[in-house]
């Protein structure tokens, strides 16, 4: 509508010229005025338009993304300010830093692992035991379905071949042989499938009491509870408000978890279990964390609102919810770690667990660590590699995990006692 007004008022100045040759120039010039105005609007939505798709781009898979304040053509410029603060989820070295990695334990020519601890022994002895059973099951199962497949075709050969005028009842025999035979290969299956999943839980039964009795022997613990078949419900998981719901996925829907403990330290109540949560996005179901998971008491007094520390890690990180939260208030952000919740919670970060967060490093086995403070309990979300949270059944068991492991539980166990 309003390029018709502009062609009206330009043909009406062209009325004028005809009349009054004088005014020509005056048309003429209104003319050009005209043709340039709409040359700098065509500009200016071409320019809106790529910026509409630019920001359609931004938005595509984070239904919580800032939006960006398109500008009308010739209005004033106004700096947008974005919803969520951005920071950066890697962990970035300091000056002069080097990365330490863990290393798997050296192996004999054999591939053999040199064991310095009878539990690691008790665990290696328990994995060749699964793995042996494993194999002469399988071997079984594929002698019988061979035997099965044999005597279904040699039955049909015999009647066919040996008994001619049999006709039709040559095929009718080997139909009721090869139903025979399915029926026992399926029969095998259900007897083989529970004599392997009996199998697997004296293995993984027999892995986590020896790494169990190698974590807190030697720490002061009492009052041990708990063991492979205990899990950690979806609720205490998600009281620790790490993995809600975000821009990136819902809350977690799906939560496993085994070798849930209970146990004091120091009379400090403490709770540990390995633990993989999935949250529904877009695309489908998204891993949120594997690791363990451990709550230990404290007594802080923690306002409405949270704290929340994050330990950035690598690529293999899975960052918690509040960094794609856009009401999540950023207090801090360092190279190594970032904090967030209630600016009047900031003063719990006293100078002393200052300290006590530079001893903390991620790597290629503890990839991430986020933490979350509520009054009267913290929740450490540590985030680590398969390498630890996966029973090895192929490959020999190796300790160096469990052991650095151990130093970790170790150092955050007593960090949480000054809590």
């Amino acid at each position: 509508m309003e390029e018709n007004k502009k062609e009206e008022a330009l043909e009406v100045e062209a009325d004028k010229a005809e009349a009054d040759p004088e005014n020509r120039d005056e048309a003429v010039k209104a003319e050009e005025e005209a043709v340039t105005e709409e040359t700098v609007s065509l500009t200016e939505e071409g320019e809106q338009a790529a910026q509409k798709k630019a920001d359609s781009d931004y938005d595509d898979g984070f239904t919580d993304a800032p939006k960006k304040v398109e500008e009308q053509p010739k209005a004033p410029e106004t700096k947008v300010e974005e919803e969520t603060q951005t920071v950066d989820i890697h962990k970035q070295k300091e000056e002069g830093e080097e990365e330490v990695l863990v290393r798997p334990s050296e192996r004999s020519k054999n591939g053999d692992i040199a064991y310095t601890d009878p539990r690691f022994e008790n665990i290696e002895k328990a994995r060749k035991s699964h793995v042996k059973f494993s194999k002469k099951w399988s071997h079984i199962k594929v002698g019988i379905t061979l035997g099965a497949v044999a005597l279904v075709i040699g039955t049909w050969l015999v009647i066919r071949f040996g008994f001619p005028s049999a006709g039709e009842i040559a095929a009718y025999v080997s139909l009721g042989v090869a139903i025979l035979s399915v029926v026992g290969i399926a029969v095998f299956g259900i007897f083989q499938k529970k004599k392997t999943v009996k199998s697997t839980e004296d293995y993984l039964t027999a892995y986590f009491d020896n790494s169990d009795a190698f974590l807190f022997d030697g720490l002061p613990v009492q009052n041990i509870q708990g063991g492979l078949k205990d899990k950690v419900t979806a609720e205490e998981f998600n009281a620790a408000d790490l993995y809600g719901a975000c821009s990136k996925h819902e809350e977690p829907s799906n939560v496993g978890s085994r070798d849930s403990k209970t146990f004091e330290y120091e009379g400090m109540k403490c709770a540990l279990a390995d633990v993989g949560a999935e949250a529904r996005n877009p695309k489908g179901f998204l891993t949120v964390f594997i690791g363990k998971y451990l709550r230990t008491e404290n007594h802080l007094d923690v306002k409405d609102g949270g704290l929340f520390v994050y330990f950035k890690g690598n690529a293999r990180a899975t960052p918690p919810s509040f960094l794609f939260q856009k009401d999540a208030n950023l207090i801090e952000d360092h190279k190594k770690y970032c904090v967030y919740g209630a600016k009047e919670n900031k003063k719990l970060i006293t100078p002393e667990l200052r300290k006590a967060f530079k001893e903390i490093h991620t790597d290629n086995l503890l990839i991430d660590l986020a933490i979350s403070f509520k009054s009267g309990k913290t929740y450490w979300a540590l985030g680590y590699e398969d390498t630890l949270m996966v029973a090895p059944v192929d490959k020999p068991f190796d300790p160096v995990y469990l052991q650095k492991f151990k130093e970790h539980l170790t150092y955050i166990l007593n960090l949480a006692k000054t809590l």
